[in-house]
């Protein structure tokens, strides 16, 4: 019941669009179908990026190795939480980080996996109109989550202090007062986020590839399901987000191999990072009992149209590794239209 009401809720979303007449698809020579798997492991501790057009995994890095992301458009000023870790934070009343000593009475927000901007749970930290600027300069506290064996990861306090000349500004600590930093994060051009990892100190770094060099990211993250009485709760999930600027379609009617350009121009397109999503498996079995396994719905057709204006057809065929049977290694068939 979960899951078809949450299929019902991707299908409505309303970043949606269709391709319009002076959009045209560049003309090219039909491909080949094209297999791949993805190495997640069977913890889902690995990042995939993918890129279609090239047919490469153009990187791969450990799930916990950041915290936040910091977002690198000009005029942006999005900060995100790394919901692969089911990370999550809470604003409080107090701009003074050193009064701040406990939890109680926040309330904790995730960030949405639309990639809405607007449903963050920093959308508060900054307000600017026009030329002028305002922060909050409230002091947030983060729940980094947990690692893929389970074990929770502790909390931060943090405050974003400003953005200026393309460089963030703030200061964080641990809950105690004690590793007082401040932080500077300039802008990197050529990138949708920068990251940085609140571990041995802390420490700035360059996880997400250049924006034009990737369309697919394959991980766990951070959604909302919802029970059979219409109640949302924060789940960690395993799946796929696209890439800004990246349109997906969905279509379960349509044999994949019969799939033309002409048959997907005018279907349903969506913005939403997680419009392909997790649920293009089904779960069978008892898995707190350990009995279960994962199959692909192979009649899930996602059509994709990439920032580069190119058009993919894409379906899944497996989740285990053919060799060593090891969940967690997403396998898919997928052709440039």
């Amino acid at each position: 019941m979960i899951k078809n009401i949450f299929i019902l809720g991707l299908l409505m979303i309303g970043l949606s669009s269709c391709f319009k007449e002076d959009d045209p698809i560049p003309p090219h020579q039909k491909s080949d179908v094209k297999q791949e798997i993805i190495p997640l492991t069977q913890y889902y501790v690995n990042q995939v990026y993918f890129n279609l057009s090239t047919g490469k995994q153009v990187s791969t890095n450990n799930k916990n190795n950041f915290d936040l992301s910091f977002s690198c458009a000009d005029t942006a000023f999005i900060i995100r939480l790394n919901t692969a870790k089911f990370m999550k934070a809470g604003i409080t009343e107090s701009t003074d980080m050193t009064k701040v000593t406990d939890t109680t009475g926040l309330n904790w927000k995730f960030d949405k996996s639309d990639g809405n901007p607007d449903s963050t749970a920093f959308v508060d930290w900054i307000k600017i109109d026009g030329f002028d600027t305002t922060c909050s300069n409230r002091v947030y506290v983060i729940n980094r989550g947990f690692n893929e064996m389970g074990f929770t990861l502790g909390l931060k306090k943090i405050v974003f202090h400003n953005l200026k000349n393309g460089t963030y500004y703030f200061s964080w600590s641990n809950m105690d007062n004690s590793e007082m930093t401040e932080v500077t994060i300039k802008k990197n051009a050529g990138y949708n986020y920068i990251q940085y990892s609140f571990d041995n100190g802390g420490g700035i770094k360059q996880i997400e590839p250049e924006s034009d060099n990737w369309d697919l990211l394959f991980t766990q993250y951070t959604t909302m399901l919802f029970t059979s009485e219409g109640d949302a709760y924060p789940y960690i999930v395993t799946g796929v987000l696209t890439n800004p600027g990246t349109l997906v379609a969905f279509d379960s009617t349509m044999v994949f191999d019969d799939i033309t350009i002409d048959d997907v121009l005018y279907l349903d397109y969506s913005q939403a990072a997680d419009r392909i999503g997790y649920d293009w498996k089904e779960l069978f079995g008892d898995i707190n009992g350990g009995d279960y396994y994962y199959k692909t719905h192979s009649n899930y057709n996602y059509l994709i149209r990439t920032r580069k204006k190119i058009l993919y057809k894409l379906k899944f065929t497996g989740f285990y590794d053919p060799d060593t049977g090891e969940k967690g290694y997403p396998a898919f068939e997928y052709q440039r239209l």
